[in-house]
C-alpha cells in the first residue's frame, strides 16, 4: 500500500501542475509533483483535524481520488500536443551528449547509494526520534494532528512546527511504511530534478548536470539526504519557490509564477522561520510589479506565501494552546561578543575555513567559494560589458540572497538563549549550520547561470559539438 500511497501523492501533484500548464518538462513534472502532492496531503491532514474528522488510509484514498478526478476529468491531450512532444524528443535524441551522460551516471550512482541507505536504516537522529518520527507515528495511529502527546508535554521541540515534514512521515506510516525515510529520498530527488531543469533553462544539459552534481555532492547536504531531519526537505521547497519566482520575473512564464507562489506557501508550511525568505521574495516581486502595475499577481503571490504561516500560528494558539515563552529577545540590544561569535562562524561557513568545532570546507565544499569567485569575475566584467550585461535580472536574485541572509542572521542574533536552552555558539554550530542549506541551491544556480559561466559553457559546447 505504500507504493500506492506514493503514487496517489504524485498523481495529485501532477494533476495540479497540469491544471497550471501542460508544458512542464519531465524533470519539472516529476520534481514538482511530489513537492506539491505531499504538501497538499498534509493540508488534508490539517483540514480534517480542524473539522475533527480522524483521518485514515481509506479516507485519504477517497479524497485523493476525488480531487484527482475533479482536476483532470476535462484534461485532454490534442494531436498537436503529442506531435510537439515527439518533435522535442526527437530533437533531444539526435546526438548523445556523452559528457552529460557520464555526469548523469555519477549522479545516479550517488542517488542509488542514498536511496538504499534510506530504505534500510530507520531514523536514528535525536531530533527525529524525539520529535519528527515520533509525531508522524502517533499522528498515523491516532488520526489527528493534535495528538495525545501534547497532554503530557511529550511532543518534542517539533510539536509546534508547521506540519508538512512530520505530516509527510505520518502519510507514509498511514500507508504502511515501516520506516518513513523513503519520503526523504523523494524530497532529495525532487530537489535534484527541479534544480537541474532550472539550470538547463539557461546553460544547457552539460552545465546543468555538472552543477546538479556539485549541489548533490556538497558534503553536508549529501549527508542530510540520509537523515530524518527537515532541513534538506525545506531546502527543496526553497529552491523550487525562489528559483521558480526568479524565472518568472526573468522570462515572464506564467507557469513559474504559480509554482513559485505555491512552493513558497509550502516552504512556510514546513518551517515557520522560513518567513526570513518569504519577506525578501515578496519585496523582490513588489519591485517587479511596481513597474508592470500588475497588482493582481502580487496579491495572489502574497496570499500563497503568507496564509499558511498565519493559519499555523492561529492553530498553535487556538487549538494546541501551548504556553510558549518568546523565542526572540527583542531587548537584547547590541552585543559585541555575541556578534563576534556569530560572524566567526559565518566566516567559517562562507570562506571554507575552520572555527572551533566547524570547518566550512568540510561542510560545504567549494559551493560558497565558487559563488564569490563568480561574483567577483562578473563584477569585473561589468566595467567592460556594462552592469546590465554582466548581471541583468540576476541582480534580483542577488538582492534576494542578500536580504534573506541578513534576515536569517538577524533571527539567530535575536534568539533567546534561555528559552532555547543553548548558547549562541552551539546554535551557530548546529541550527545555523543546517540553515545554510537553504542558500546552497541559490548560490549554485547563480554560479551556473551567471554571465561568465554562460560564456565559458557556450565555448565548451561549441568545442564538444565541433560547431
Amino acid at each position: 500500500m505504500l507504493l500506492f500511497g506514493i503514487a496517489l501523492c504524485y498523481l495529485l501533484g501532477c494533476s495540479v501542475l497540469l491544471k497550471i500548464d501542460k508544458k512542464f518538462s519531465a524533470p519539472e513534472l516529476i520534481g514538482f509533483s511530489f513537492l506539491a502532492g505531499i504538501g497538499i496531503e498534509t493540508v488534508f491532514l490539517f483540514v480534517l483535524d480542524i473539522v475533527q474528522i480522524h483521518y485514515s488510509q481509506v479516507l485519504l484514498m477517497g479524497i485523493n481520488v476525488a480531487l484527482i478526478f475533479l482536476l483532470t476529468y476535462k484534461y485532454t491531450i490534442t494531436q498537436q500536443d503529442l506531435k510537439d512532444k515527439w518533435e522535442t524528443f526527437k530533437s533531444d535524441s539526435k546526438s548523445v551528449n556523452y559528457v552529460a551522460l557520464f555526469l548523469f551516471c555519477i549522479i545516479a550512482y550517488l542517488f542509488y547509494a542514498i536511496m538504499v541507505k534510506n530504505l534500510f536504516w530507520p531514523p536514528a537522529e535525536t531530533d527525529s526520534i524525539t520529535s519528527f518520527d515520533k509525531l508522524g507515528r502517533i499522528m498515523a495511529i491516532e488520526g489527528r494532528l493534535k495528538i495525545s502527546l501534547f497532554q503530557y508535554n511529550l511532543q518534542g521541540a517539533a510539536g509546534v512546527y508547521p506540519p508538512l515534514f512530520h505530516g509527510s512521515f505520518a502519510y507514509a506510516y498511514i500507508f504502511g511504511a515501516e520506516t518513513p525515510k523513503i519520503i526523504i529520498t523523494l524530497f532529495f530527488l525532487s530537489l535534484l530534478l527541479v534544480f537541474y531543469q532550472f539550470v538547463k533553462n539557461y546553460v544547457g544539459s552539460t552545465a546543468a548536470m555538472l552543477f546538479t552534481l556539485i549541489l548533490m555532492a556538497t558534503p553536508e547536504m549529501y549527508a542530510h539526504a540520509a537523515l530524518g531531519l527537515g532541513n534538506m526537505p525545506t531546502t527543496a521547497y526553497i529552491c523550487a519557490a525562489v528559483l521558480s519566482t526568479y524565472i518568472w520575473l526573468d522570462k515572464g512564464e506564467q507557469k513559474y509564477f504559480w509554482t513559485g507562489a505555491m512552493m513558497m506557501g509550502f516552504a512556510v508550511w514546513i518551517r515557520s522561520d522560513i518567513i526570513a525568505f518569504v519577506a525578501p521574495a515578496i519585496l523582490v516581486v513588489l519591485l517587479h510589479i511596481w513597474r508592470t502595475k500588475d497588482f493582481k499577481h502580487f496579491i495572489t503571490y502574497c496570499s500563497f506565501a503568507i496564509l499558511p504561516f498565519v493559519a499555523w500560528l492561529l492553530y498553535v494558539k487556538l487549538k494546541i494552546q501551548m504556553p510558549q515563552a518568546s523565542r526572540f529577545d527583542f531587548a537584547i540590544g547590541y552585543s559585541a561578543e555575541r556578534l563576534s561569535t556569530m560572524l566567526h562562524y559565518v566566516k567559517a561557513y562562507l570562506f571554507a575555513v575552520s572555527y572551533n568545532e566547524v570547518h566550512g570546507g568540510q561542510l560545504y565544499g567549494i559551493v560558497f567559494i565558487s559563488f564569490f569567485i563568480a561574483l567577483i569575475i562578473n563584477a569585473g566584467l561589468s566595467f567592460k560589458k556594462g552592469a546590465k550585461t554582466a548581471f541583468g535580472n540576476q541582480s534580483l536574485l542577488l538582492l534576494f540572497i542578500l536580504m534573506s541572509f541578513v534576515l536569517y542572521f538577524t533571527e539567530f542574533y535575536l534568539i533567546n538563549e534561555k528559552v532555547q536552552a543553548a548558547t549562541i555558539a552551539s546554535l551557530m554550530a548546529s541550527s545555523f549550520k543546517r540553515g545554510m542549506f537553504y542558500f546552497i541551491p541559490l548560490v549554485v544556480f547563480y554560479t551556473a547561470t551567471c554571465y561568465s559561466s554562460k560564456v565559458i559553457f557556450d565555448k565548451l559546447e561549441k568545442f564538444r559539438t565541433a560547431t
